[in-house]
């Protein structure tokens, strides 16, 4: 029992599989997460390189508007035709400006009077020098600050106050130096009566300049796909520049943007502005004749490279559910044949267990044999004899002589029935092969256990196929196996019953099917019904299945047994028609 334990241990359990599996399994994920983190990595690297190049694309730019604009601010006079590529539409872009926050002030008056207070603050609002309110003559009504401008307005103003135009634009042609360059522009009010006058001195015109110059450099640039913004912000933070005008004038300070300024080198971050949206962003600061002026920040969105990626881990989900069922079904293969290699040893341990129970049983079975046979067969004898010869007159005590004469020679041939059973069992025997009609072999059986069977209160019932063909078998030997269980089945019908065969040709094989009505084997006894010296019976050896199982694989057949409690037992042997896996030696 010990050594058949340990086989059994060795088997390859199905847990080893799922640890396998799951091993496997867990593999496939850290090896997919891993994939999906490298290229997330390899796409934010490529978006890198690229934001890097787009903003040395914007600091050049930058640069060379910067030199553009002072070169022009160390002009005479105003745009000479040198630098009109380079400014083209730049001082058109500045009067557009300048018009259209008149018209906002205007508007804003004619909704609701304008303080001075309320003045002071459109003065720092649009980066101009003074607002300057008159009414349809020309006569100075408010402004801030005090008029400094020229003292006497209405030449300026004539044209609006004779009615002749409604904008009157006085920008052009000046120089961007020195004292007292006024920069002008006037328009008719539509929201009340009036003139409106917006006023620049040279440095507010040059700052105006450098804001249009850069935003003109980011906007000539473009967008490309996936960014979001581009800002330019100078070394307070204020926004100069932004592809949205109306953030222009406002202040962003972090941690990265302070970071940007004092490093030459680009900074990235990966911003979360809410749970579904976020902002990849790099900033890099940009400097004009060896000094810091400046950074520039670029915003991309990475839903772009989200979208690759949901569809990258789709794809790595299929890979590893198609690994994963190819690993386990490799796996189980390998499990399968182990399983089946582990009971092949198994069996063949077993057999090998068994030819050395059965040469040890050989040697023990000589030696019962003539040890015990002879003596045995002189009693028999003697009892013959006495049985014969010396029985009483008395008829009552006659009787009681010849049933105990019988029954001690009853018990004597079971003895020697079971020696024979012994020696069968633990020598070689050797088929003698020919063919013969299982048919008729089993009609002679019928015939033989008819007497017993009557006796036992038990049917005997046929149903035999009159055309079933020839079979190689040896006749003594199938005759032996069929004997033990058709005993089998009548021992296990103690009350009666009914025994009935079946023979029929199925295939390319002869099927015999004995059952009986008795009590049944239970199925925790199914498994061990073949083994040796198995018995369920008071008086049993064990040994008649095992023999008949014996023989019947001897003859190249196979044996099954079918049973229920309480309702009976059905043999079913299969007996192959060609006889070529017969065998006619068996150990």
């Amino acid at each position: 029992m010990a050594k058949q334990k340990t086989r059994i241990k060795r088997s390859f359990s199905p847990l080893y599989l799922a640890i396998l599996s799951g091993i496997l399994l867990i593999i496939l994920i850290v090896n997919g997460i891993l994939e999906i983190k490298r290229t997330k990595n390899g796409f934010y690297l490529l978006l890198e390189r690229e934001a890097i190049v787009l903003l040395q694309h914007y600091e050049k730019n930058i640069q060379d508007a910067l030199s553009n604009l002072e070169l022009l601010e160390n002009l005479p006079s105003g745009l000479p035709p040198s630098l009109f590529g380079s400014f083209s539409g730049l001082e058109e872009s500045i009067a557009e400006y300048l018009v259209d926050a008149a018209h906002r002030i205007d508007q804003m008056d004619a909704d609701k009077r304008l303080t001075l207070k309320d003045l002071q603050s459109l003065v720092n609002q649009y980066f101009i020098t003074s607002i300057e309110i008159y009414d349809p003559k020309g006569n100075w009504i408010k402004g801030w600050p005090p008029p400094s401008p020229p003292a006497d307005p209405k030449p300026f103003l004539r044209e609006l106050i004779e009615k002749r135009r409604s904008v009157v634009v006085d920008l052009f042609g000046k120089p961007l130096v020195g004292e007292g360059q006024w920069f002008s522009i006037a328009i008719w009010r539509k929201g009340g009566s009036g003139i409106i006058s917006l006023h620049l001195d040279s440095g507010q015109m040059r700052r105006l300049l450098y804001h249009f110059a850069i935003q003109r450099t980011i906007s000539d640039i473009g967008f490309r796909e996936g960014v979001l913004y581009v800002s330019v912000q100078d070394a307070q933070f204020n926004i100069i520049a932004h592809t949205d005008p109306g953030l222009i004038g406002k202040k962003e300070e972090d941690p990265l943007l302070k970071s940007s300024l004092q490093s030459s080198k680009p900074l990235f971050r990966l911003r979360q502005l809410s749970k579904e949206e976020e902002i990849f962003e790099v900033a890099k600061s940009f400097s004009f004749k060896g000094s810091t002026i400046g950074l520039i920040r670029i915003g991309y969105s990475p839903k772009e490279i989200h979208s690759v990626l949901r569809q990258i881990q789709k794809t790595v989900a299929l890979s590893i559910f198609f690994f994963l069922i190819l690993g386990i079904s490799a796996i189980a293969l390998i499990w399968i044949n182990q399983n089946r290699h582990l009971r092949k040893m198994k069996e063949m341990e077993d057999r090998i267990q068994l030819t050395e129970r059965l040469s040890s049983l050989g040697h023990l079975a000589a030696g019962v044999a003539h040890e015990i046979r002879n003596p045995l067969n002189a009693i028999g004898m003697g009892i013959q004899r006495l049985k014969r010869e010396f029985s009483p007159l008395e008829e009552a005590r006659q009787r009681e002589y010849l049933s105990f004469t019988e029954l001690i020679l009853k018990e004597i041939w079971r003895v020697n029935e079971i020696i024979e059973q012994f020696l069968t069992l633990s020598r070689p025997f050797q088929l003698n092969l020919k063919k013969s009609s299982p048919g008729d072999l089993l009609k002679r059986l019928m015939t033989l256990f008819q007497e017993e069977a009557s006796s036992l209160r038990i049917e005997l019932e046929a149903e035999i196929d009159p055309d079933l063909p020839l079979v190689q078998m040896d006749e003594e030997k199938l005759t032996q196996a069929l004997i033990n269980i058709m005993k089998n089945g009548m021992q296990a019908m103690e009350q009666g019953g009914a025994l009935r065969i079946e023979a029929h040709t199925s295939r390319d094989q002869v099927e015999v099917k004995i059952s009986d009505t008795g009590a049944g084997i239970p199925q925790d006894q199914m498994e061990k019904i073949f083994n040796y010296y198995y018995t369920t019976k008071e008086k049993g050896v064990g040994l008649g299945l095992p023999i008949a199982h014996r023989i019947i694989e001897a003859h190249g057949g196979q044996l099954k047994l079918e049973s229920q409690v309480g309702l009976g037992t059905k043999v079913t042997i299969l007996l192959p028609i060609s006889g070529k896996e017969a065998i006619g030696n068996r150990q």
